[in-house]
C-alpha cells in the first residue's frame, strides 16, 4: 500500500512539473491549454480568498422588471478613436481611425433619426433597471483622448446638440494646448478639456497603462492586468482629475483581478471592446461597444440589418 502512495505521489509531482513547464512555456496549442485552464483555476482561487469578487459579475434588475413599451430595449454604445479627414488618412486599414466625412455623416443620421445621447450616468441606471430611455437611444464614446476629437468631433456634436465621451489616457494630457496639426498624432490639453465640458464627459483610459508588455500565456497583454501596476495607476489617474466610476479598459482587455481591485476603487462601470448592445441587467462591469469605421454602414446595423460582426468584417475587404 505504502508502495502505491509512493508512486502515486511520483505521479502528482511529474504532472504538476509537467503542468508548470507548459505553463511558463505556453509555445504550442497544447501548453496554451494548459495555460488557459492554470489561468482559471488561480481566477477561482481569487474568488474565494477575496470576499466579495464573485458579485462583481452580476447585476440583479429589480423584481418584476420589465421594458416599458415605446422605451429602448437596447442601447448601441458607439466607439471611435481618431478622426482625420479622408485626405489625410495615412492608414485606410486601421480600425481606430476613421474618415471625417464618415464621422460627420454617422452624426447627420443620428441627428435626422431622433437619435438621445445618453450619459453614462444614465446608462448605469437603465443597466440597472432604475430608469427607462427613449427608444432611440445611444451613447457616443471617443478613446484615448486624441486633439483632433476636439478639433473636429466636438464642433459636430455642438452642432447636432449632442453629448459624447472621450475615455482619457491621463499621462497624455498636455498641460499647455499646443497648435493642432491634422498630420500629428497629439493629445488634449487641459484647457481643451475644460472648453469642451459642454459636450464631452470624461473618463479613465487608465493613466499610463495602455501599453502592452503583460506576459500571459505566450502573448503580451495590457500592462493594466498587472493589478501592481494597477493599483497605482489608479491613484494616478484620480490625482490628474480623472476620479470617476466610470472607465474603458486598455484593448478591452479585463481579468477577475482586475475587477475586484477597480471596484475596490469606486469604479462602478466599465467598457470592452466586444461588439454588441447594451441590455438592461448586462454586466456593468463589462459592457459592449460597437466599433464603427469608415466603411461602417450604420443604419443598418443600428437596425439590425447586419450583425456587429459582419459590420466588422466588412472593415476588412
Amino acid at each position: 500500500m505504502a508502495r502505491f502512495v509512493k508512486v502515486g505521489s511520483l505521479i502528482l509531482v511529474v504532472l504538476i512539473i509537467v503542468y508548470s513547464f507548459a505553463v511558463t512555456h505556453p509555445s504550442n496549442a497544447l501548453s496554451h491549454k494548459a495555460c488557459t485552464s492554470w489561468e482559471m483555476i488561480k481566477d477561482k482561487s481569487f474568488m474565494l480568498t477575496h470576499s466579495g469578487s464573485k458579485a462583481y459579475k452580476v447585476n440583479k434588475l429589480p423584481a418584476g422588471f420589465e421594458v416599458k413599451p415605446g422605451t429602448a430595449k437596447e442601447v448601441p454604445v458607439l466607439m471611435y478613436h481618431y478622426i482625420t479627414p479622408k485626405a489625410d488618412n495615412k492608414e485606410p486599414g486601421n480600425k481606430s481611425v476613421i474618415n471625417l466625412e464618415a464621422f460627420e455623416e454617422n452624426m447627420e443620421y443620428l441627428h435626422d433619426e431622433g437619435y438621445y445621447t445618453a450619459t453614462l450616468q444614465e446608462l448605469e441606471k437603465y443597466v440597472l433597471g432604475e430608469i427607462s430611455l427613449p427608444e432611440k437611444s445611444i451613447v457616443i464614446t471617443f478613446d484615448d483622448g486624441y486633439q483632433n476629437n476636439y478639433a473636429y468631433a466636438y464642433p459636430i456634436l455642438k452642432k447636432y446638440g449632442f453629448h459624447a465621451v472621450i475615455f482619457m489616457i491621463g499621462s497624455k494630457i498636455e498641460k499647455q494646448t499646443v497648435l493642432f496639426d491634422p498630420n500629428k498624432k497629439s493629445s488634449l490639453s487641459r484647457a481643451e478639456i475644460e472648453a469642451s465640458r459642454d459636450v464631452f464627459e470624461y473618463h479613465s483610459h487608465t493613466f499610463g497603462l495602455h501599453e502592452k508588455g503583460f506576459p500571459k500565456c505566450g502573448q503580451s497583454k495590457s500592462l493594466a492586468l498587472n493589478t501592481t501596476l494597477l493599483q497605482k495607476d489608479i491613484k494616478k489617474i484620480k490625482a490628474a482629475g480623472i476620479d470617476t466610476p466610470y472607465l474603458a479598459y486598455p484593448y478591452g482587455e479585463v481579468s477577475t483581478q482586475m475587477l475586484y481591485y477597480l471596484k475596490q476603487n469606486g469604479y462602478r462601470m466599465a467598457f470592452t471592446v466586444r461588439q454588441d448592445f447594451v441590455k438592461p441587467g448586462a454586466p456593468l462591469m463589462k459592457l459592449p461597444r460597437l466599433t464603427v469605421t469608415s466603411v461602417t454602414n450604420l443604419p443598418e446595423l443600428l437596425e439590425h440589418k447586419i450583425t456587429p460582426k459582419e459590420a466588422m468584417d466588412l472593415n476588412s475587404l
